[in-house]
């Protein structure tokens, strides 16, 4: 009799057991399937931050890139209007030169559009860099403009000393076979024109030299300008010193 007691309460124990131990089986899946939700919040969260953070980058790079281009635009509009004004210029190198200016123009247009458009910021950034590596506005095209039209400006200058050294040749010439001593003034234009000779050299060099050189040319070597400028003080200088000469000899021609 007892047994059978002991037997319906360790039954009846039983069921409540494995009904507590259901429930703790089903809390626990249920906390298992919560902490997964979370974690899936939570990388989901993270993802999104990060895109946006990326994005935002892009964005400043871009905007970067926008500006330096705007800026060498105009820079170069300012160039073609440089260029159209010089009436020393030769008509080839002027030729030569807008056709670069423009060239430049449509060049950096385009990759305006292209960088505007870019969806990664590597390719941004490739397209960042090649404002600098392509086109070389600053470092080679507008001293590749003032430097042409100082070396034409010179030539021109050169020409009419050239010219004016022959004058005074043939009045030298014509007074010694008159029988004046014409030794000093033959001295001076000698001089004369070898400050000519000197300054024309430089100048037409330093002409033929840069009018053909490229961007690739200046990323393989950053010195091919380098000097020009003083070379060009150095023909003006000249110049200047032919030109007190011929004053000189035709202060001297008046008074023999």
């Amino acid at each position: 009799m007892n047994i059978r007691k002991d037997f319906n309460k360790f039954a009846k124990n039983s069921g409540r057991i494995s009904m507590v131990a259901a429930v703790v089986l089903c809390g626990g899946a249920l906390l298992t399937t919560g902490v997964a939700k979370a974690t899936n919040v939570t990388t989901a969260s993270a993802t999104t931050t990060t895109t946006a953070t990326q994005q935002q980058k892009l964005q400043t790079i871009i905007a970067k890139g926008d500006q330096e281009i705007n800026r060498r635009l105009a820079t170069l509009n300012t160039l073609t209007n440089k260029i159209n004004a010089a009436n020393k210029l030769t008509a080839s190198d002027k030729t030569a030169l807008i056709n670069e200016v423009n060239n430049t123009i449509s060049g950096l247009t385009a990759l305006k559009i292209q960088l505007d458009g870019e969806t990664t910021i590597t390719a941004a950034k490739t397209d960042v860099q090649n404002i600098y590596l392509e086109y070389r506005v600053y470092a080679l095209v507008a001293p590749k403009v003032n430097l042409i039209k100082v070396a034409d400006d010179q030539q021109v200058a050169e020409a009419k000393l050239t010219t004016l050294a022959q004058k005074l040749q043939a009045r030298i010439t014509a007074d010694k076979q008159a029988g004046k001593d014409v030794t000093s003034l033959q001295n001076e234009l000698n001089d004369m024109t070898n400050n000519i000779n000197a300054a024309q050299s430089i100048s037409s060099s330093i002409e033929s030299s840069v009018i053909n050189l490229q961007p690739t040319d200046y990323n393989n070597d950053h010195s091919i300008l380098s000097g020009d400028n003083v070379k060009l003080a150095n023909a003006h200088s000249d110049n200047v010193k032919a030109l007190a000469d011929a004053k000189n000899i035709v202060s001297g021609l008046k008074s023999l």
